[in-house]
Order: C-alpha cells, then sequence, then structure tokens
C-alpha cells in the first residue's frame, strides 16, 4: 500500500518539531556499493520474462539523527545490463535504474546500525537505441515504483559504515515513448542485494 501525500507530509512536520526541541544532528550519508544476486520478472500479458542482474551503485542519505535514532530520505540510481529469459530466448537490455525511499533507523551501541527503507517512487529506463534483440530500448520506461529494504551496517571501522541491504521493488506502470501502456496489466519486479561502504557524517 502506497503512503498518501498527506502522511509523508505530517511525517516529515514531525520530524522537524520533534528535531527543534530534542538535541539531533543532520545526517549526510553519500554511499557506494555494488547490487548482486539481482533477479526478478516481468509479467506482459499471458508472457512471463525471468530476469537476473548485478551492479554497481551510488545514493546517498539526508536526514536527521537523535538519540541513537536517524530517518530521512535515501535516493540511489544504477546503470546495468538486464537479462531476461523466456523460453529458449535471451534477452540483454542496458537499462538505467533509480529509486527514492524514506528511511528510519537505530544506531546500536554494539558498533551496529540497522534500518528500514519506504520505496516512494522508482524508475527502470530502457538505455539500449534499438528494438534489435531486446525487451526494453530506450522507448520502454517502467514507472510508478515502491517497495521496501531492510538494512545492517558495521560501524567499527574509524569514519565509515560496512553495510548490507535487501532491496525489493515492484513497477507497476510501463510506458512507450511517454504514453502509459496498460493493455495487459505490465508490471516489473525486482529484487536485489546491496554491498555498500557509505560516509555517515553527523553534523
Amino acid at each position: 500500500m502506497r503512503l498518501t501525500k498527506s502522511f509523508l507530509i505530517l511525517f516529515f512536520l514531525s520530524l522537524f518539531v520533534f528535531s527543534g526541541n530534542t538535541r539531533a544532528g543532520i545526517l549526510i550519508e553519500p554511499y557506494l556499493g555494488f547490487s548482486f544476486a539481482g533477479t526478478g520478472d516481468t509479467t506482459i500479458g499471458t508472457n512471463k520474462y525471468d530476469h537476473s542482474y548485478s551492479s554497481p551503485t551510488i545514493g546517498g542519505r539526508l536526514g536527521y539523527g537523535m538519540l541513537g535514532f536517524m530517518a530521512g530520505l535515501d535516493y540511489s540510481m544504477q546503470t546495468f545490463d538486464l537479462e531476461s529469459e523466456i523460453g529458449s530466448t535471451t534477452y540483454k537490455d542496458g537499462v538505467k535504474k533509480n529509486q527514492l525511499g524514506i528511511f528510519v533507523g537505530y544506531n546500536l551501541p554494539i558498533l551496529l546500525r540497522v534500518w528500514g527503507t519506504y520505496y516512494l517512487s522508482g524508475n527502470v529506463d530502457g538505455d539500449d537505441p534499438s528494438a534489435s534483440n531486446t525487451l526494453l530500448d530506450s522507448r520502454y520506461e517502467f514507472s510508478d515504483g515502491g517497495g521496501f529494504a531492510l538494512g545492517a551496517g558495521f560501524t567499527g571501522l574509524p569514519f565509515v559504515s560496512i553495510n548490507l541491504e535487501y532491496r525489493n521493488l515492484e513497477y507497476d506502470k510501463l510506458e512507450f515513448n511517454g504514453a502509459t501502456l496498460g493493455t495487459y496489466n505490465e508490471k516489473l519486479n525486482l529484487s536485489e542485494i546491496l554491498l555498500s561502504v557509505s560516509l555517515p557524517l553527523d553534523l
């Protein structure tokens, strides 16, 4: 179930009000990592395509930290080849993927931190200029993405956190040259594991 705009406004308003009355710091956390074990599927009518992928990932978190708790926004982007199989046919598609979510987490007193992310939006854009031997060329875009992530980080090293995160996303809308295709109830599901190194700065 997607979060409503009014809920998001209330959430961030509460965050700012609470942070104004409590000792809090601004959290800025860039991260760089690699997503592996990527799997998924696309359903278009009666056809189901099975996917696999891996990808470098770059992103960052921006929010507040207070009394061990942290909350804010998480944005990341990836560029990779999406391999798709249906029967004995295999497609290889260059795609660009990005996602934006809100996260809430806690810094444990044992050199560990944990968090969960709810994704508000996401896109997977075809990056290949030609439709030859591809499923998603540059005319196609999956959008209206949402989902969740669960992560944990080891903070025993100076300045950096080593993180492991599971991500699961679903994209409910397919567009062709900017026009929505809704004939076959098209959907794309993807899941991955992200190993990353981040620099959590509490200002």
